[in-house]
């Protein structure tokens, strides 16, 4: 084992602890910590293998996917410090049985993937998203849009560039009751365009107001990125954060 040289005493990747392990990656070679090593390296890992999962999903075998995802977890459970693999596995477990139209399976194995937990709202926005799906699917229509709210009802102005991006799920969870946009939600939307620096779009509903922001604002920078370019003087020094 190396020693961290004088210009990395501190985790590249967490930033906290102290740099102890060489992160080796093409292109890319980072003092980082024990604990960041190991998730790192299971990350890299687990999306080499996803893409033999991918393969076999579009093989239609499902089975096999589902026994690939259980044996990654088995055989790395010990390096997840974080439940970044468990959260993964989780996701793609419900992924892969939604694909699979066994929808009843879907909703426990979302069920599991939930109880453990979200590390940010977009995280949790996603989760509410898939369970919509699923609960469409089981002809739920009123549960979907009730769950899709309560999870985008969590907001963090940190994430509010992710806004636009999930509203025309929220506008085509209500149009499947035949229902209008909830009112409640454009201060929401509008803070999602004071995030890209836009006018919220003036349409004759609110839905389709929605819809017209999140269109406008792909491809759009978000406030953070604006603000991390003027810090490296105009955009140089790299791709943005």
């Amino acid at each position: 084992m190396q020693s961290p040289d004088e210009k990395h005493p501190v985790c590249w990747s967490c930033e906290k602890q102290p740099a102890t392990e060489r992160y080796v990656h093409p292109k890319l070679g980072e003092w980082v910590c024990a604990t960041c090593l190991d998730r790192l390296e299971v990350h890299d890992a687990y999306q080499h293998q996803f893409l033999d999962m991918l393969e076999l999903e579009r093989q239609e075998r499902y089975d096999e996917v589902l026994a690939c995802i259980d044996e990654f977890l088995a055989a790395n459970r010990h390096r997840d410090h974080d439940q970044w693999l468990a959260r993964s596995v989780a996701r793609d477990r419900t992924m892969v049985l939604f694909e699979a139209e066994r929808y009843a399976e879907a909703e426990k194995a979302w069920e599991a993937w939930a109880q453990l937990g979200f590390p940010n709202v977009t995280d949790r926005w996603f989760n509410a998203s898939v369970k919509a799906s699923i609960l469409q699917a089981l002809g739920r229509h009123q549960e979907a849009l009730a769950a899709y709210e309560e999870a985008f009802s969590h907001q963090d102005p940190r994430y509010a560039s992710a806004i636009p991006y999930y509203l025309p799920r929220l506008v085509e969870l209500s149009e499947n009751l035949g229902q209008p946009v909830d009112e409640k939600w454009r201060s929401v939307a509008e803070a999602g365009a004071e995030d890209f620096a836009v006018e919220m779009p003036a349409r004759e509903t609110l839905g389709e107001s929605m819809r017209a922001l999140a269109e406008m604002t792909q491809g759009m920078p978000s406030k953070r990125e604006r603000e991390w370019k003027a810090r490296q003087g105009g955009g140089a020094g790299g791709d943005a954060p």
